[in-house]
């Protein structure tokens, strides 16, 4: 397809109009004459009577010359109505060629993405065989891995690669660090993903386990609060040792 268009010169063709009105000094010299006297008049009911006169027969002029330029304005614009009516028609012809093609675009760049994510799994396959029974322990692994960057063509496999590599690598180890601490922990980091956050969780649960367990054997009352904010931790802990109150701290990091 060759549209060959050219650029003519004289493609758009407008001539500005020429405005005559000889009269302007004459009725801008008149109204001044009535503004100033008006400004300086004594106002008395005979010279308010003249120059009300004076002053209707001046604004009859003005609306006179205001209908003038509103009709004049009118004509002129009319033909440039139709030739902006003509570039915004040839403009939205071409902006929805644009935005289809743009369509299409993404369409294709999706695809591409489609079949990158495709050689990427087939490497991560690869790369999972040694430690693949471990890393079976964990649901959607390569999708907790992989992000949209992966699949930019800006992005190399080389980098892919070196990136999954060293997601592998600290995965396993990981859930051979919790496995060797027990199936509570095992089965927290599978859900996520997350050593410290999987120990915390499990350590907090048995804190408060052990807390319940006490509190049922000495059948004394437990009350649990909240505190949140640095500020009032610390006073809260600071009152709580100068009323020599029994507590347990537990803080969620």
């Amino acid at each position: 397809m060759d549209l060959n268009i050219i650029e003519k010169q004289n493609d758009v063709i407008y001539e500005i109009p020429k405005i005559q009105f000889p009269a302007y000094e004459e009725y801008k010299e008149k109204a001044q004459i009535v503004a100033n006297y008006i400004s300086s008049m004594t106002v008395t009911p005979e010279t308010v009577k003249d120059v009300k006169k004076d002053l209707a027969k001046a604004r009859k002029l003005v609306d006179r010359l205001t209908q003038s330029r509103i009709d004049m304005k009118k004509d002129i614009l009319s033909g440039f109505n139709v030739y902006e009516s003509q570039v915004k028609e040839i403009t939205g012809i071409v902006d929805a060629a644009d935005k289809e093609l743009r369509g299409k675009l993404k369409e294709l760049e999706e695809v591409d993405r489609q079949k990158k994510q495709q050689e990427i799994r087939e490497l991560w396959n690869k790369r999972i065989r040694p430690y693949k029974e471990t890393i079976d322990l964990l649901p959607d692994a390569f999708d907790k891995w992989i992000t949209p960057g992966h699949l930019n063509k800006s992005t190399s496999m080389k980098s892919i690669e070196a990136d999954m590599a060293a997601w592998i690598d600290k995965t396993i180890k990981e859930i051979n660090t919790v496995s060797n601490m027990g199936k509570d922990y095992l089965i927290e980091y599978i859900t996520t993903y997350d050593i410290t956050k999987a120990i915390n969780n499990v350590r907090e649960r048995a804190l408060l386990s052990e807390t319940i367990k006490n509190t049922e054997e000495s059948k004394e009352p437990v009350s649990y609060f909240i505190v949140t904010g640095t500020k009032d931790i610390s006073l809260t802990e600071r009152l709580l040792k100068e009323n020599k109150i029994n507590f347990k701290r537990k803080d969620n990091n």
